[in-house]
């Protein structure tokens, strides 16, 4: 049984119980993963997601990753790209729309026939071609316009790139190389995309004719759109750093942090006390154990803070965090990650302890002395009560 490990005083493991009956790497495993504070029912859970719960998104993500394993991997070039993408500061709208683009799940009329749909798959820009992704974005006749008249001098039929796919990473990783992070011309070259995209969708789809000028237009439309989005972008992080220089604190607050290493699954965890008028507090603690995970070390270290706070008698804290994910699993009723669901609800009751408690995220930085307690248990494997 299960419960024949766990010693039930501490409500932990029992590491010499569990080496008894595993090998090395599979006992490291299980005691890093975490256990509830009391006794629960056993239940199920879909394991092929974070989140342990079955769905037919769940589901189709399983099937997904299976089918992506079987595929071959992506080469070095491909996952520099991937992540140059996705790191872009564009809407996400057009990430998507990339991202389709390169793996050939864009809905033109011959991906439409591929997959069962009765269609005329002739290019409605031109009538002269199948609207494959090819010939829409590089040889239809509307698309070598707008190429012809970019000033980034992008030629549609260069020799050497015989997928759509390889096109369009040889120019962004291009003007990438030349321009940096910050390239106007990935800017351009995406916008001319989205705006042969719109044209032809509104010829299909409105049955407007679609002329070179209306290209030219929605491609300005585009341009525009994106101007608004960074300008709607620079008032949110501006936002956010007032925010962050003038912070309305309770009486106390706590930086919280964890450290993980995963080769080894060793942790240690910090938390850091202080009181806005007393810049000389010093109070705080932090503890060593295993974690599975980053997320699972931030959990406790948020956790055993709380715990802290409320043998001292605080009623009023301000835990600070740098972990995205653990506010994320907070935020959810269900919670997101199943390997943390105890974690998640013990902080929950407790929290219920205070008069007024709150989490909120942080950078880095600002949990830098947390972070400090936690490397150094984790190091030297030891306790630490400040």
């Amino acid at each position: 049984m299960v419960s024949d490990l766990i010693n039930r005083d501490s409500v932990s493991w029992d590491p010499g119980k569990v080496r008894q009956c595993f090998d090395w790497n599979s006992s490291r495993n299980i005691l890093s993963m975490e256990l509830p504070s009391n006794l629960k029912d056993d239940f199920l859970y879909w394991k092929y997601h974070p989140s342990g719960r079955y769905s037919v998104k769940t589901g189709y993500y399983f099937l997904s990753r299976n089918q992506m394993m079987n595929d071959s991997p992506l080469s070095t070039k491909d996952e520099r790209f991937a992540k140059l993408i996705w790191s872009l500061n564009i809407q996400p709208k057009w990430k998507i729309f990339l991202w389709k683009l390169l793996y050939d799940g864009i809905a033109v009329k011959v991906n439409l026939v591929n997959r069962g749909i009765a269609v005329d798959a002739t290019c409605d820009v031109c009538g002269l071609e199948l609207e494959d992704s090819q010939h829409l974005f590089r040889f239809c006749s509307l698309a070598k316009y707008v190429w012809d008249n970019s000033p980034m001098t992008v030629c549609c039929d260069i020799t050497g790139f015989q997928s759509l796919r390889s096109w369009i990473q040889h120019f962004i990783l291009l003007f990438y190389s030349e321009d940096g992070r910050h390239s106007t011309r990935i800017i351009w070259f995406i916008e001319n995309l989205w705006g042969l995209w719109t044209a032809r969708n509104t010829k299909v789809f409105k049955g407007i004719g679609v002329t070179t000028a209306t290209v030219v237009e929605l491609v300005n439309l585009a341009l525009k759109d994106h101007e608004v989005f960074n300008e709607e972008d620079k008032t949110r992080d501006m936002g956010g750093i007032e925010a962050r220089r003038e912070p309305t604190l309770p009486p106390g607050f706590n930086h919280v942090d964890g450290s993980w290493d995963k080769a080894s699954t060793r942790a240690g965890i910090g938390w850091a006390f202080i009181c806005p008028n007393q810049a000389d507090t010093n109070d705080g603690g932090g503890k060593y154990g295993t974690a599975f995970s980053a997320l699972q070390c931030e959990a406790w270290a948020c956790l055993e803070a709380l715990k802290w706070a409320n043998r001292q008698g605080k009623e009023e804290v301000l835990v600070l965090s740098d972990s995205v994910l653990l506010l994320e699993n907070l935020r959810s009723n269900q919670g997101k990650e199943i390997s943390i669901a105890w974690l998640i609800e013990d902080i929950r009751v407790i929290a219920l302890n205070f008069r007024k408690c709150s989490i909120i995220k942080v950078t880095r930085e600002q949990v830098q002395r947390a972070n400090d307690i936690a490397n150094t248990c984790r190091c030297t494997l030891s306790n630490l009560v400040l």
